[in-house]
């Protein structure tokens, strides 16, 4: 009975100390991508006023269909940094296009990347973006393209 209460005060300290609002994790996440210069997000649902900024300040938007999705990823080759939001729920960024996987309901080479999908807190994936960003459905994809590279 005294293990069980230290390792669950243990626990709820780890919790604390770690305890970051979803509005931090993103803007760490997207540190050199996105300003937050002046900019006040809602501490638990800041995906919306993200992808807001990011429409605002990328130097490509493209709504991401099954259709485009090749030349897509094709172009995103240009720029540093690639992001991808689904809805006002699932964000991602793309690490590795050259490091892809074939995907049967994209019908595309789906590159690798690292996201947030939002529920009651921010639950990082790390994976091919397929797998983050679900299957091509009406949800509308945003891809946000930052910096050419030449």
């Amino acid at each position: 009975m005294k293990n069980t209460i230290i390792l669950f005060l243990l626990f709820v300290i780890g919790v604390c100390a770690n305890g970051q609002t979803n509005a931090e994790t993103l803007k760490t996440f997207l540190t050199d991508i996105i300003s937050f210069d002046n900019v006040e997000l809602n501490a638990d649902r800041p995906l919306p006023k993200i992808r807001q900024l990011a429409s605002t300040q990328a130097d490509t938007v493209i709504i991401l269909t099954k259709e485009n999705v090749s030349k897509t990823m094709k172009l995103a080759k240009k720029y540093q940094h690639c992001l991808i939001f689904t809805g006002s729920h699932t964000i991602v960024k793309v690490t590795e296009l050259d490091n892809c996987i074939q995907s049967g309901s994209w019908k595309a080479c789906m590159p690798y990347g690292e996201g947030y999908i939002q529920r009651a807190e921010m639950i990082k994936k790390v994976d091919y973006i397929n797998n983050i960003i679900g299957t091509p459905d009406s949800q509308k994809r945003g891809l946000f393209l930052f910096k050419l590279k030449y």
